[in-house]
């Protein structure tokens, strides 16, 4: 079926199924990224794994050798493996991606948000193997590691009446929200040559996921406190302009 729309002494012919053209969040995902880019911490650090200590005898072999501390009446001992981590991301513009995959009304007052992210985070990592006291292996490298994280994000919007004229309220929430580590890759080669080497790398590796994993509260943080602005900041579609027209008007 086809629809003939007169304009002047014009005639054009227009399928009645032509697909409108997709929506373009190029703008949105811009303003995202430069809010995100603001609230960075210009370095994050995760020391949980460092410091641990045992409490030992008095008469342990090679004493002068160990790294011994008094607590109290008793002697401890540095123990286990200390692991330290400090990363940032280097030159944001360029390490760090956010795209604007899909923007949606799931009901009279919630908007759907999708975003996919892509990052390359510089990670310092400095390890330690303690045996009661004794140092047996330390080591740190510095390796560039890519991550990304598809960010689910419901919002619900309102209007404040008590406020004249009536101010929009936007309340966003993650719904989902995973971050994955794709690849990890060792700056100036192996940390150490050899087997030891290739166990250290995947040490360090292991490290890294469980400080992404544990980060993700925060990443959860930034984003609803980004998403929030870029909205009241933003243009086209996802404006807060575009979505106060939306609104029910009571």
């Amino acid at each position: 079926m086809y629809f003939t729309i007169g304009l002047m002494s014009c005639a054009f012919t227009v399928p009645a199924d032509a697909k409108a053209a997709p929506p373009d969040y190029t703008e949105f995902s811009r303003i995202a990224h430069a809010i995100a880019v603001k609230q960075l911490p210009k370095q994050f650090e995760d020391t949980s794994s460092w410091g641990q200590r045992i409490e030992i005898p008095a008469n342990l072999p090679f004493m002068k050798r160990r790294t011994v501390v008094r607590v109290g009446d008793r002697l401890e001992a540095p123990h286990g493996a200390w692991r330290k981590l400090r990363g940032k991301i280097e030159e944001p513009d360029k390490n760090l991606k956010i795209v604007v995959k899909d923007f949606k009304k799931l009901n009279s007052s919630t908007y759907r948000l999708v975003v996919d992210v892509d990052t390359t985070v510089m990670c310092q990592v400095e390890w330690q193997q303690w045996q009661k006291g004794l140092l047996l292996l330390p080591a740190e490298a510095t390796a560039d590691a890519n991550m990304t994280a598809a960010i689910v994000c419901d919002i619900a919007v309102s209007l404040n009446f008590k406020k004249v004229p009536p101010a929009l309220v936007i309340e966003p929430k993650i719904a989902e929200l995973g971050l994955n580590l794709v690849e990890f890759k060792v700056r100036g080669g192996p940390i150490v040559p050899g087997e030891i080497g290739q166990t250290l790398a995947a040490e360090f590796k292991s490290v890294l996921r469980t400080v992404v994993k544990a980060t993700e509260p925060m990443v959860k943080d930034y984003a609803n406190k980004a998403i929030e602005q870029s909205i009241r900041d933003g243009k086209g579609t996802i404006s807060a302009s575009e979505i106060l027209k939306a609104l029910p008007k009571k």
